[in-house]
């Protein structure tokens, strides 16, 4: 309880009132008791002068002292105790009063008739006795010391006097203290009051709740501090707000990004990792989070660690491989407060597309110019020996003229396809997109490849429904794609094999199909099968007059007819190609 600045604030101001009002009171107390003292002094010393004055002249006749005291004692009211008077040589020649119950200062007496005048005595500073006692010499009128009076009064009415002022002081500081107590709670509520609330409400306000407002009720600083709570509290809403907003766009960048990032701190353990880090290195949430880096990219079998990360060692645009994707890392660091490397930010980034791409754009290139490099040399070597005068021999000039016309119309079917394949590619195809009958175009290429299968005893079939479906699609094209994989099946079938063609329907799809028995595909070149320039068997697919390009040209026609076309093929036993196209 005591605890609380309300009570702190009531005993500081009991405190401050009690010792007040006890200085306060020691004061009135001596200041009275001095009044009373003097008071008592001076009036016992006027009537011992009274005395003195009755009877300076008549001590020659002593036995007439012992009446003019008794006289004068009765006139006194109680209010002398005792009277004693001696003559000059210390005898006693008149008294009154009780002269046993108070006691006589001989040494008092003795200064008073040395001609001192003593106007107090050994008691006079306490005032806790119930008598006062002074002498005072008897002087006649002639100026001779005649002897001494000695006089005690009653001081009880003085000592009740003060003891009532005491009493009246502890009962005004009581009561002081009582009523301090409950103005001290009162004042200490108007403080403590409004503290209360405000750490009431900034409980509310830690937990979340930025709904409380405190009412202001006063201008002073009271009300300022609530003034300023309430303007802290919007300003920590919108702060907060603020943050949030800023930490879900980061978290939502981080989360959707296609990079990964990794956040690890100065020790190596890693502080966090988006989505896109797990997923470009095959592993679990739970297998990176609060780890140490060093064990996850050991775990990896990579060769890095966090001290290549701290210590300046180039790692930007590094390459690793995981798996079978490539990885290009970069990182950068960052710094505390007191410019100390923190930690450090990874970014990862899958370039294995573009790795394959770049090997792609190598290769295309490489087969470009070998199959540009090929019939060039040709051309020139037999134009060089026709120049050298084989060219008077008609028969040789004939064969060598139709080798070098053969190799030419090698080149112009490679360099359009090439351009073919480039217009496809980059959209600057002119479409003539139109309903066709997919049968009847089937049913075409089919008729115009007959004679190339029979020149090889093959068998080529088509079978399908007349009536089944048409397609919105450039006629042209179409033949194209169809002669092409036709075309190629006659060319992989050996003798005596078998080709069919057949078109049917499956539910909003016209579905096309070319199958073979030939010599099929080996299952590793599968997905390949639709690169540029790509060959399962070079040398043979060469020999043949194929430039390579045929698939990739076909793809990208099928795919320009919003379709797909699919390759499925078993070495040894056979190909099927399948293309599918919406009906319109």
């Amino acid at each position: 309880m005591f605890k609380s600045i309300q009570w702190k604030l009531v005993i500081i101001y009991v405190l401050l009132v009690w010792l007040a009002m006890s200085i306060i009171g020691v004061y009135i107390s001596e200041a009275e008791k001095k009044h009373q003292i003097n008071s008592m002094t001076k009036m016992l010393t006027l009537k011992a002068d009274s005395l003195s004055d009755i009877i300076r002249d008549k001590m020659a006749g002593a036995p007439n002292i012992q009446e003019q005291v008794e006289l004068w004692l009765i006139s006194q009211r109680e209010q002398i105790k005792t009277v004693l008077v001696l003559n000059s040589n210390g005898k006693p020649v008149g008294s009154g009063g009780d002269l046993v119950s108070y006691p006589i200062y001989d040494e008092v007496i003795a200064r008073a008739l040395s001609g001192q005048r003593e106007i107090s005595s050994d008691d006079a500073g306490d005032y806790k006795r119930n008598y006062k006692s002074i002498a005072i010499p008897i002087i006649s009128s002639s100026n001779e010391l005649q002897g001494a009076i000695y006089m005690i009064a009653d001081m009880s009415e003085v000592n009740e006097s003060l003891e009532n002022i005491k009493s009246i002081l502890t009962t005004a500081t009581i009561w002081a203290l009582c009523v301090t107590v409950l103005l001290g709670i009162l004042l200490a509520k108007t403080i403590t009051g409004p503290i209360k609330e405000v750490t009431t409400k900034a409980e509310k306000l830690a937990e979340g709740d930025f709904s409380q407002v405190i009412p202001v009720k006063s201008d002073d600083e009271i009300g300022q501090l609530t003034e300023m709570f309430n303007f802290l509290t919007v300003r920590l809403k919108d702060t907060l707000d603020e943050m949030y907003s800023e930490k879900n766009k980061v978290e939502t960048i981080l989360t959707h990004m296609t990079d990964g990032v990794i956040a690890v701190n100065a020790s190596g353990t890693v502080l966090h990792a988006n989505p896109a880090a797990f997923k470009l290195l095959n592993i679990d949430k739970g297998e990176i989070e609060d780890k140490r880096f060093d064990d996850i990219i050991n775990s990896l079998k990579l060769e890095l660690s966090t001290k290549d990360l701290f210590e300046g060692i180039e790692l930007n645009n590094s390459l690793i491989s995981v798996g079978k994707n490539i990885i290009k890392f970069n990182m950068v660091s960052f710094n505390n407060e007191k410019n100390e490397a923190a930690g450090a930010i990874l970014v990862l980034q899958d370039v294995t597309e573009q790795e394959r791409l770049d090997r792609m754009r190598k290769e295309f290139v490489a087969n470009v110019s070998h199959e540009l490099r090929t019939p060039l040399t040709t051309i020139k070597s037999y134009t060089e020996t026709l120049l050298d005068g084989a060219i008077e021999s008609k028969e040789v000039a004939v064969k060598f003229l139709k080798v070098i016309d053969s190799e030419s119309d090698r080149m112009t079917r490679l360099v359009k396809d090439l351009l073919q394949l480039s217009r496809l590619e980059y959209d600057k195809t002119q479409w003539n997109m139109r309903i066709i009958n997919i049968y009847d175009i089937l049913e075409d290429c089919v008729y115009k490849m007959n004679m190339s299968a029979k020149q090889k005893n093959q068998t080529l079939s088509f079978e399908g429904e007349h009536d089944i479906i048409e397609i919105e699609g450039d006629k042209d094209r179409m033949e194209q794609v169809i002669i092409n994989i036709i075309s190629n099946a006659i060319k992989y079938t050996p003798e005596k094999g078998v080709i069919k063609v057949s078109l049917e329907r499956q539910m909003e799809y016209v579905i096309i199909k070319v199958a073979d028995n030939g010599i099929g595909i080996p299952k590793e070149d599968l997905p390949r099968l639709f690169e540029r320039f790509y060959r399962v068997d070079k040398a043979r697919s060469r020999m043949m007059g194929g430039t390579g390009l045929g698939l990739s040209i076909a793809k990208q026609i099928v795919e320009a007819h919003n379709g797909k076309i699919e390759i499925n093929s078993e070495y040894g036993k056979g190909t099927e190609v399948t293309i599918s196209i919406k009906y319109a």
